[in-house]
């Protein structure tokens, strides 16, 4: 190698260094918190009746503009911090396990967004454990990080926006219940079981350019009006209904319902109801029973790709029992997150 060759190697390997070492002070500077995807589910802390509006300044700095500035105590560090969002109810709340008590009612958030209605601080014990509750005036995705300055840095973004693919899966609670033993499965909690299998599917996949929106992960019930809000509010590409069938001696199986009022061109409600049924059956290794036509109210509604798959059915003859086994409702979740995923890809 000659002498300017070696000068240009020389030149080349700087640069690189100090862009390695720019890149790892920033990476030391911000740490990234863990936001829990609650819709509905509260965590389980308690109390104090203890609340109070928190302050909150206008005046950032260019750094600061376009998001929500928390302060907090120094003796805070990342594993005191939960934040919850509770997008289904438009709320963003944040548990900070603290020891300094009254520290916000002294020290202001900072923020210029005016997308927040409300805040407010809710005491937890008399020791500074608190509950910081945003509510938003809609539905926002949202990124966080716990920076070197001690303040936790919140930026909210709309869902299409920020993500390529947008699904909202619906565990449906039945309009009734078949009366059955008590050790037996009720079909809400089959749903809900699924959903919770699926939502960990995702999550291990990691797919950052694909949302998951959940209207319920907890045993509450959401409206049919929220759910259809909800899918107006995420732009939602796909739209996945759970649930099970309620009929004694009905077959073994499961079935996929859709909307056949209006067509949609290119992947249409009947091939993505298809495609769901044959995803989910085959990784559970149970029969494809049919793909049907209703007039669900929420898949009449939405105007893409939508379906509702029925994993199975408690008056079958092998469903009421395999519907119990937690590893037979993973093969179910993985099934449909495969499909899915697959109907992604015939939509773009």
């Amino acid at each position: 190698m000659n002498n300017a060759g070696m000068k240009k190697f020389f030149y080349q390997t700087s640069v690189f260094t100090g862009v390695c070492m720019i890149m790892m002070l920033q990476r030391a500077a911000t740490k990234h918190i863990l936001i829990t995807d609650a819709a509905g589910k509260e965590i389980d802390r308690s109390f104090s009746e203890e609340s109070f509006n928190l302050l909150i300044s206008s005046e950032v700095s260019n750094g600061q503009s376009g998001k929500l500035t928390i302060p907090l105590p120094k003796s805070v560090s990342s594993d005191d911090i939960i934040l919850e969002d509770r997008y289904i109810d438009h709320e963003l709340l944040i548990y900070i396990d603290g020891r300094e008590e009254g520290f916000y009612l002294d020290n202001a958030v900072l923020t210029d967004l005016d997308i927040i209605e409300s805040a407010v601080c809710i005491s937890e014990n008399d020791s500074g454990s608190v509950c910081l509750d945003f509510k938003l005036d809609g539905l926002y995705a949202n990124e966080s990080s716990l920076t070197e300055s001690s303040t936790i840095e919140v930026s909210f973004f709309k869902p299409y926006d920020k993500y390529d693919n947008i699904v909202v899966v619906d565990p449906v609670a039945p309009d009734t219940v078949v009366e059955r033993d008590s050790a037996d499965p009720l079909e809400k909690d089959i749903a809900l079981d699924v959903a919770l299998l699926l939502k960990g599917e995702a999550e291990k996949a990691d797919d950052r350019s694909t949302k998951f929106y959940y209207t319920r992960l907890s045993s509450g019930e959401v409206s049919p009006e929220r759910v259809s809000e909800l899918i107006d509010e995420t732009e939602a590409d796909l739209v996945l209904r759970i649930g099970t069938e309620s009929y004694e001696n009905h077959q073994d199986g499961v079935r996929s319902y859709y909307n056949g009022e209006f067509f949609l061109r290119g992947f249409n409600n009947a091939e993505f109801a298809g495609l769901m049924a044959a995803s989910c059956a085959s990784k559970a290794g149970a029969d494809v029973v049919g793909v049907y036509e209703t007039n669900d109210d929420i898949l009449s509604y939405s105007q893409v790709p939508s379906a509702r798959v029925s994993v199975g059915s408690l008056g079958g003859t092998q469903d009421q029992e395999r519907l119990s086994d937690k590893s037979y409702k993973h093969k179910l979740a993985e099934g449909l997150y495969q499909g899915i995923m697959q109907g992604f890809e015939e939509i773009k």
